[in-house]
């Protein structure tokens, strides 16, 4: 996943946390939106990031 699609993603899934949180949603709806924002964060391939993220231990 290049940098734009993960840019393009991770709007997305603020967008999608921003307008539940201020819709005053259902449980329901709730639970679609934090549905939603699972599979788009399932989407991100983070094993690019990995090294960056954890260090070696020596």
């Amino acid at each position: 996943m290049d940098i734009d699609n993960l840019s393009e993603t991770v709007a997305r899934i603020q967008f999608v946390a921003d307008v539940s949180l201020i819709a005053h949603c259902k449980e329901d709806e709730l639970k679609m939106a934090l549905s939603m924002i699972s599979d788009m964060a399932g989407s991100i391939d983070t094993s690019f990031y990995q090294d960056a993220i954890y260090c070696q231990a020596e």
